[in-house]
């Protein structure tokens, strides 16, 4: 298969829209010709315009990262070709209007000696040669916006000030959950990895043959990440400090699948004691068949606000300030992995491929990638 962006005697623009279902651009009246591109023909592209972005050769772009999260979310791209020797400019506003509602940034790839470019809905430049126009927007749904005004809300009636300019999180459109059962058990792989390191800060040992014996379920549900853990017989104290943690992670999980009634304002660490109860008192088949998700607008409400604080708290510390209104930022951090990856806010991915996603996950968190 040829390059998705090869030259053409005709004007080509792609379109890269990050909504499930968007409005089919074959039925907006216009003489342009519009086709979705295939799979394969889809990763080239992306790659290619990931690799713009990244070109040692562009200027730097305080905009990349939110492009390339764009990029990651991608659910179709749309080729839009033009009658030969039109004049016309693009986008036309019928076309404007489709991409802002199908949330697509517009990629027009070099050509006649043209560099490529990477355009708002509007057709305005957000990469490319020189400078990123100044009104040009990263496209975010209302949904999104409104969400994000609601939890800088709340942050506000907790006298803490948002940081400005963070992105708001997809919106209801855009995002799917990992179904409830890979949910279930990714608690259950979470509840092995928190135990062995409680054991571990009393002396005490829990390997993975034990684990089996107890819950093959948990056992089976280990991320790579988690499985090195079990691997080492002595791991490293920050290791152990790190799987003790995801005790957070598990609680968020049990309240996004409503075995929780609440998540509590992240200034103190969970229940523990009803956390496992809840773990150790059902059965864990009886867990993963009956497993049930919260409604996807609580979900994301819930991450959009551990987002914002997450962001609070990365700018008070790079600043060298005290942190503010009693949060602990270590339930932040582990519900803000949690949720990312229940909602798969970096990107979709295939089922048998969340368990990995959980670990890329928290890479992304370590490098600061959040949101």
């Amino acid at each position: 298969m040829g390059n998705p962006s090869e030259p053409s005697s005709s004007s080509v623009h792609f379109a890269i829209s990050t909504v499930r279902v968007p409005a089919n651009p074959t039925e907006t009246e216009s003489d342009w010709n519009a086709t979705k591109l295939a799979p394969e023909a889809t990763e080239d592209l992306l790659e290619e315009c990931w690799e713009q972005i990244d070109s040692p050769n562009q200027s730097p772009n305080p905009l990349a990262a939110l492009l390339q999260r764009h990029l990651q979310r991608t659910r179709h791209v749309f080729r839009m070709e033009s009658p030969k020797n039109s004049q016309a400019s693009f986008p036309a506003s019928d076309w404007q209007h489709w991409a802002w509602t199908a949330n697509a940034l517009w990629w027009t790839p070099e050509s006649n000696g043209k560099p490529a470019t990477l355009n708002d809905p509007a057709g305005r430049q957000l990469h490319g040669p020189g400078n990123f126009d100044a009104e040009a927007q990263i496209p975010f749904l209302p949904e999104s916006r409104q969400r994000r005004l609601e939890s800088e809300t709340v942050l506000r009636n907790r006298n803490l000030d948002p940081v400005d300019g963070t992105a708001p999180l997809p919106s209801s459109s855009e995002t799917e959950t990992f179904a409830p059962a890979i949910a279930a058990k990714r608690m259950l792989g979470l509840f092995a990895v928190a135990a062995r390191a409680e054991a571990m800060a009393n002396n005490q040992t829990l390997d993975l043959d034990r684990v089996r014996e107890r819950s093959p379920l948990a056992a089976e549900a280990l991320t790579p990440a988690e499985k090195d853990f079990f691997d080492l017989v002595s791991p490293p104290a920050e290791m152990v400090d790190t799987a003790a943690w995801r005790y957070e992670s598990l609680h968020t999980l049990q309240w996004a699948l409503q075995m929780q009634p609440d998540l509590d304002w992240p200034d103190e660490r969970c229940d523990l004691a009803s956390v496992l109860r809840l773990i150790l008192s059902l059965p864990h088949e009886d867990l993963i068949k009956h497993a049930i998700l919260r409604p996807m607008e609580e979900l994301l409400q819930a991450a959009d606000v551990h987002v914002c604080l997450w962001w609070k708290l990365a700018v008070e510390g790079a600043a060298g300030r005290d942190i503010p209104g009693g949060l602990d930022p270590g339930v932040i951090a582990e519900r803000v992995h949690a949720l990312t990856w229940l909602l798969q806010l970096s990107g979709s991915v295939p089922e048998e491929a969340a368990d990995m996603s959980w670990d890329q996950v928290g890479r992304e968190i370590e490098r600061g990638i959040v949101g």
